[in-house]
């Protein structure tokens, strides 16, 4: 099997899993023309990630480690679908217990000019009872990737449409770099460093009016939204100012002033994910350093400092 090919699908599936920034072929940027493709493969996966985002922003109370078992099959002529579980810790209700996630997603990927590739793609999500990660907001995403890549240098931007209980469009603008190694200490031994920023664009209009409603359809709701210490601290200083509005008066106030968010940057973000593939095994680190910009109070506004590692197999199939 050639290497690089090797690579790019590697790269591709960890690009899947790192974080549910988006979905599919979007963080790496992988160095392979589509022509070059003549096998089909099946991946199997698990993956390790020590937070949970979406869109760049996280939970501002918790981490929330992952554990991610997946796979996925990818065509020779440009298809893919994948099946993809998270077991996320501190994401039920009350921040303390585990929830489950499944994520199906298909794709399809050309390249209409050299070095040059588009991929469309779908994903539906599947929650189990109690999620309460800022991604179970959301059912449905739909997705469009453009990558180019200009010898080592890949250029690539992202824009996609969520929906389910609220709605949202995103848009991600990255630039990565790939460094890569062949025949290192063992004859098959491939190493790839793949350094890259990303850009992030949207709003949290969705995220301000999906707690709208859940404090108007149940007032007990508030008890999680007090669970963030910027809530809390807005509620205090709020009822000095107004002892006469109830804490719940006061939220619904607050969100209904926020309620209106513009599109504008949300995030910028470092990777350096490090991949090695040694016969049809491969590991993966990922480091990543995030900057939110523009977050409601209720999310982080902290740098985010987190890491991944996954391993995966390749089978080439008929």
């Amino acid at each position: 099997m050639h290497m690089r090919l090797s690579l790019a699908i590697f790269l591709l599936l960890f690009g899947m899993q790192s974080f549910s920034q988006v979905t599919a072929k979007n963080d790496m940027g992988a160095d392979f023309s589509q022509k070059e493709m003549r096998f089909n493969a099946l991946i199997f996966a698990f993956d390790y990630a020590s937070n949970t985002s979406l869109l760049g922003s996280f939970n501002a109370e918790t981490k929330q480690p992952s554990y991610s078992p997946a796979i996925a099959f990818f065509s020779n002529w440009g298809m893919d679908l994948s099946a993809m579980g998270f077991i996320i810790d501190n994401s039920d209700d009350s921040l303390d217990g585990f929830t489950s996630e499944l994520d199906l997603s298909a794709g399809y990927t050309f390249e209409p000019l050299k070095d040059l590739t588009i991929a469309p793609s779908y994903s539906h999500y599947f929650y189990s009872d109690g999620s309460n990660s800022l991604k179970s907001i959301f059912s449905d995403n739909f997705n469009l990737d453009v990558n180019y890549q200009y010898r080592f240098a890949g250029f690539g931007a992202s824009a996609g449409f969520y929906t389910g209980k609220q709605h949202t469009f995103y848009m991600l603008i990255r630039n990565n770099y790939l460094i890569s190694f062949e025949n290192v200490v063992f004859r098959n031994l491939y190493i790839s460093i793949q350094p890259g920023i990303d850009a992030g664009f949207g709003d949290y209009e969705y995220l301000n009016l999906y707690y709208l409603d859940q404090l108007r359809e149940n007032p007990d709701y508030l008890a999680n939204l007090i669970k963030y210490r910027g809530v809390r601290r807005y509620i205090f200083y709020e009822k000095r100012k107004h002892p006469e509005l109830t804490p719940q008066q006061i939220m619904e106030n607050f969100l209904e002033s926020k309620a209106q968010d513009s599109f504008k940057l949300t995030s910028v973000s470092f990777s350096l994910p490090v991949t090695l593939i040694l016969g049809n095994v491969g590991l993966s680190l990922g480091l990543f350093t995030y900057f939110p910009f523009g977050q409601p109070e209720f999310l982080s506004d902290d740098v985010q400092f987190f890491f991944n590692a996954g391993i995966s197999y390749i089978l080439p199939v008929k």
